[in-house]
This record gives C-alpha cells, structure tokens and sequence, in this order.
C-alpha cells in the first residue's frame, strides 16, 4: 500500500505501543503489519530487520496516535499481541521494603503535625521514593507482574494516613511507569523525572490533613466537608518552606482533587475561585517581603494555571493518575466508619462513580495498565459481564446502552459487546454529582443486538462507564437480566 492510499475508519483499530510489543519487534526482527495514523494513512509500513530509527518513529508516532488494520490482526494473530494478554504471577513488592516505606511516611506525618516542612523532610522523601520506583522497574515483571501491597499493608500495623500515603504512592507510580516508559535522556541515563515527580506528589497530597480537626463521623456537616475540600490547598501551602519540592510537583499538589478537564459538569473541588482568592491572599501577604521571593513566585505560577483554561496533557494525566490512586487508596483501606473493600470491589465503585470525574483515557490508564495487577489478574469486565456504556452524538447528546460483553482483549475496558438497549440514568447531586441509578421502567429495545467492538476507532466516543454487578446495585441487575431474557 503506498503513503498516499488510505484505509476506512472502521476497519481500523488503537494500537498501544507498550514496552511488551516493542521488544517483541525487537526480538523477532520484524514489524509484521502496517501501523496506521487517525486519518488511516500508513505511518510505519510492516518492515523486517527494523532500525533503531524505525523505533525512534513510532514512539514519535505514538503520540499521535497508532492504529492498525484489524484484518491483519486476524491473518497474522502476531506473537506479540498473544503476549499482551499474558499476565504474570510474579508479586512486583518486596514486604521489608514496603513496610519500611510506610513505617518512614508515618513518622513523616507525625512531625509534621508539630513542626513544618523542611528541605531536609523533602531530600528524604525523595530518596525514599526513588529507592521504590528503581526497585520497581529492576524487576524484569514490572510491566505484568502482581501489586501485593494490600497483602503486604494488611499486616504491616502502620496508621491508616501512612496506609493510605503508601497504597497511592505506589498505585500512581505503577500507572505512571506502565502508561509512559522510561526512556533515556541526553546524557543516556534513564529519564525518570515526571515518574518521580508524581510519586513526590502522591506523598505529600494529604499532607494538608494533619493541620485539620476532622470528624470521623462519616456524616459529615456541610462545614466539616468544604474544610475537608480545602485540604489540597493546604497540602501545597505546606510544601512551600522546601525548596527541593518542584513548582511542577506542587501544582500536582493542589490540582489532585481536580482531574476533569473542560466545562462539564464535575466533581473537581476545590471550587477554583476559593483556590484563587486564597493563594490570591498568601502572595499579597509575601509580596514586600524580599525573602520569600521565590514563594510568590510560585504562588504566582500556580495562579496562572488556575486562570488557564487549558493545560498540557501530561498535567492532565498526571493529575488524574494522582486522583485515581487516592480513590483506590481509601477505598482498600479500613475507614472508622467501614470496612476496607476489596481490590476488584474498589475499582467498580471507582468506575460506577466516574462519568462525572474522568475521562475515558482516565479510566483506561487505571484498569488497563494496572488493573489487573491489583485483583491478582482477574479483570473486573469479562464475558458476559453486564455494562453501562455511555456515548455522545454528533449533536452532542449522551446516550446510554445497557451492553453484555462477549469478548475481553488485554484491555478490558474495550470489549466487544451486544447492545441489549437504551436506559435513562437518574442522576443526583449531593455533595457530588452522581448516577444514583438508572430507570428501568424506561428502556428502549435494540431489536438488531447490535455487536459494537469498543477498541474499534469507529466506537471511539463510547465508554464503559458502569458495571451492574449484584452486590451494587442488585435490583438493577435482576431487571436488566429479565430484559435480557425476555429480548
């Protein structure tokens, strides 16, 4: 096929360059199909005995987007998209490690309650998150094997806030180093500044807590919840004393609880004219005083940020890796008020909660990349599973489809599914916005069971948004059962 020829839409889908497939080019010398760009023009035709040019384009490609033509998924069934789906058994945590690891963010937390934080504070953090992350990716399993840190946490006897700091941490860092590879830099040394930078931050996210008297009371009053909101504020102003912690990780920092990007409706908090008007008053309260230069004018960087409709991408998921993995963290952990759930339990609530909070990209980088990893390699979506999709119209309308999957890639989060039918969300807002449920009394029937593969590009704007799963929502899956039988 030549550069100028072009291949439908349909017939093609995503390819996620992962560090899997590249050494499976690598290793058997050749790429064995034609890779795509969005328009379906070729970008990196099949090519045996490829250079280390030819790889050097498709990570440029990659960020462009990859694709390729499912036909010849299905001719060549190549070795490397087998290995994709392999998973391995091997647990990626060292015990000793780990609990030190907690055992040091607790003493960290407990100082922090009686003094502030201090550039030597911020040197050991770093050192010790960079001692995880070099262990992490020493391990040939890292990309496939097992995170065991609930095992590992449940016997560890650290505080909860410690529990919790450590579980985040490490959840960020596995979706951070799967979704992005570390690849060298100048200098041929390994880049690992942004896969840092994020786990700093997930240290210090909630460091803001411990200078806040919060009930334990899951009831919360409305005051005690917009005290509870302010904590990524808080969190930043904290780090401000320490020079060593990055403007880049600090804006991670005070934008953790704020991962949807654009005008929707969302659950982003805080509200950001509080955000503005309260760095707006600690900047004016330094503005004369010469010595603290350097925190205006990161207050002041931030302030430009907040102002900025738009930011670049890697702020936006990093944001949302950030988010993601303190959901996950508190909800694996025991809460005064309810147990811990378990792993897979975790990341349904996580995704039944997500329509107003993430973006679909979002949801991917957490169940696709890391998922697994999480539940000992038992997905959350598998054949005939019953899901919820939700998609937008060229008129901007979203629509929602009840769906049973009948087939589960690597990536469960696109699966190839039946359309049973339409349903009506119930949405509510509380102290977020959620979907409370959805009305089963108004469905309407899709007579064709129309099969819609999720990781074709024509089903791009179609997302997995809801798992009706029996111990959520079981009223909803007994009706959605009988529909289906009855269809």
């Amino acid at each position: 096929m030549s550069a100028n020829d072009r291949v439908s839409s349909d017939q093609l889908a995503k390819f996620d360059l992962s560090e899997e497939s590249l050494n499976a080019f690598r290793m058997n010398q050749n790429i064995p199909f034609d890779l795509y760009n969005k328009d379906g023009q070729v970008v990196m035709p099949k090519t045996k005995n490829p250079s280390e040019a030819d790889f050097g384009k498709l990570l440029k490609f990659e960020l462009q987007g990859l694709y390729f033509r499912v036909s010849d998924l299905k001719r060549q069934n190549p070795s490397s998209q087998r290995a994709n789906s392999h998973q391995s058994e091997v647990k990626l945590f060292s015990k000793e490690k780990t609990i030190d690891f907690a055992k040091q963010s607790a003493t960290l937390l407990e100082e922090l309650k009686k003094e502030a934080f201090s550039n030597e504070q911020a040197v050991a953090i770093q050192h010790s998150v960079k001692d995880i992350l070099d262990d992490f990716i020493s391990n040939p399993d890292f990309e496939t094997g097992l995170f065991n840190i609930l095992e590992i946490l449940s016997v560890a006897g650290v505080p909860l806030e410690s529990e919790t700091l450590t579980k985040r941490t490490i959840v960020a860092m596995g979706m951070k180093v799967r979704t992005k590879k570390i690849v060298k830099d100048e200098d041929n040394k390994p880049n690992k500044r942004d896969h840092l930078a994020i786990m700093i931050a997930s240290y210090l996210a909630d460091v803001g807590y411990a200078k806040l008297d919060i009930s334990e009371n899951p009831k919360l009053t409305k005051e005690e919840y917009v005290t509870v909101q302010q904590h990524p504020i808080i969190s930043y102003l904290m780090t401000l004393p320490a020079q060593e912690i990055s403007p880049e990780i600090r804006t991670l920092i005070l934008n953790h609880h704020r991962p949807f990007r654009g005008s929707g409706i969302n659950n982003n908090y805080p509200e950001p004219r509080l955000v503005f008007n309260r760095l707006m008053a600690v900047r004016d309260k330094f503005l004369k005083d010469v010595s603290k230069a350097r925190i205006v004018a990161d207050i002041e960087s931030q302030l430009r940020f907040q102002e900025s409709q738009s930011s670049n991408t890697n702020y936006e998921e990093d944001i949302a890796i950030l988010s993601l993995a303190s959901e996950y963290a508190s909800l694996t952990s025991e809460q005064p008020w309810r147990k811990a759930f378990t792993s897979s339990m975790a990341l349904k609530i996580i995704l039944n909660d997500s329509f107003f909070s993430y973006s679909n990209k979002n949801i991917r980088h957490l169940l696709d990349y890391v998922g697994a990893s999480l539940t000992n390699n038992e997905n959350i979506i598998n054949v005939d599973s019953l899901i919820i999709t939700a998609s937008i119209d060229s008129e901007k309308q979203v629509h929602f489809d009840i769906c049973k999957v009948i087939e589960v890639d690597r990536y469960q989060t696109r699966p190839k599914v039946q359309r049973i039918c339409t349903i009506k969300p119930i949405f509510k807002k509380g102290y977020k916005y959620k979907i409370a449920d959805f009305d089963a009394q108004q469905v309407r029937m899709d007579r064709r069971r129309a099969i819609i593969d999720l990781a074709s590009q024509s089903a791009s704007s179609q997302r997995v948004i809801y798992i009706i799963d029996p111990e959520i929502n079981e009223p909803l899956f007994n009706a959605v059962n009988q529909i289906s039988k009855a269809s």
